[in-house]
């Protein structure tokens, strides 16, 4: 039965993606079977994994056959899972899936917050995901959900389907104000709605490790989240990593190597953080 991951941060451009895609490929070389669930109408996620899997297949051309809002609509994501190599499965996303706050509106209806039934339409849109993706479970470990850097019933469903959140922070200041905002929200989620999940730490990206101001909103995070819940591994801004945005992730020299060799020591910790709510329940 799979784990849900949802990464988040209210911020954008501060790595959700990249770490969502390389979290869930280390996964894949370590044997575990993984699902990107690409809900970003940008698709960044979905172009990244499909130039995967084209580097796996080389002069192949890749089209989809129906988007991911067209199999909301049938009630059957599994008819656009795209396997990108051994282990690692995605469900595609594309810009119409931008529409799916008005696929709720309709299918649940529209109501002013005044009404006294509010509450509950809202708790059956945001929970609507998690039925969707309930059947695909049993087919692997883990399910990651990437997600647009706002407020939406898209992010909102993502959250509420997952059994943990990683906060992805990038060490600048306006990406802490993201983060913090993120938590505010996830605490609601879970008071209002009961959302059953649990934040398993805090990390760290795009760090200059020399500048006195990535440390200082290190120091400020530390405050906020938790000292034990920021990630002892802080993800260094790498150039080699941006490459795979325009190559999909491959593994042809040393850089890439090193790249992947070190986002296994991320993937290590984050499934010892993993383990230790595992182990309580």
């Amino acid at each position: 039965m799979a784990l849900n991951i949802c990464l988040g941060n209210y911020k954008g451009g501060v790595g959700k993606t990249k770490n969502t895609v390389m979290i869930a490929y280390s996964l894949a070389k370590m044997g575990k079977k993984c699902l990107v669930l690409d809900l970003d109408p940008q698709g960044n996620a979905t172009t990244v994994l499909v130039r995967t899997k084209q580097n796996q297949e080389t002069g192949k051309v890749f089209n989809f056959e129906k988007t991911l809002m067209g199999a909301v609509q049938d009630e059957n994501l599994s008819e656009v899972l795209v396997n990108i190599m051994p282990n690692l499965s995605l469900l595609p996303s594309y810009i119409d899936f931008a529409n799916y706050s008005t696929f709720l509106d309709l299918k649940f209806g529209l109501v002013d917050s005044k009404n006294p039934n509010f509450s509950s339409i809202v708790d059956k849109k945001i929970k609507y995901l998690s039925s969707l993706v309930k059947p695909l479970e049993e087919k692997f470990d883990f399910i990651f959900f990437d997600v647009p850097p706002t407020k939406s019933y898209i992010t909102d469903s993502a959250v509420m389907a997952s059994d943990y959140v990683l906060i992805v922070l990038q060490t600048q200041e306006l990406s802490l104000d993201g983060a913090t905002q993120y938590l505010q929200d996830l605490q609601s989620l879970a008071e209002t709605h009961g959302g059953n999940f649990e934040i398993c730490g805090v990390l760290p990206v795009l760090m200059d490790g020399r500048a006195s101001l990535d440390k200082l909103v290190l120091k400020h995070a530390a405050e906020v989240f938790g000292k034990g819940n920021i990630f002892d591994l802080k993800v260094p801004n790498m150039s080699r990593l941006k490459r795979f945005d325009n190559t999909g992730i491959q593994e042809k020299d040393q850089f890439d190597r090193k790249v992947l060799g070190f986002y296994k020591r991320v993937t290590n910790e984050f499934l010892k953080r993993i383990s230790f709510f595992e182990e309580a329940k």
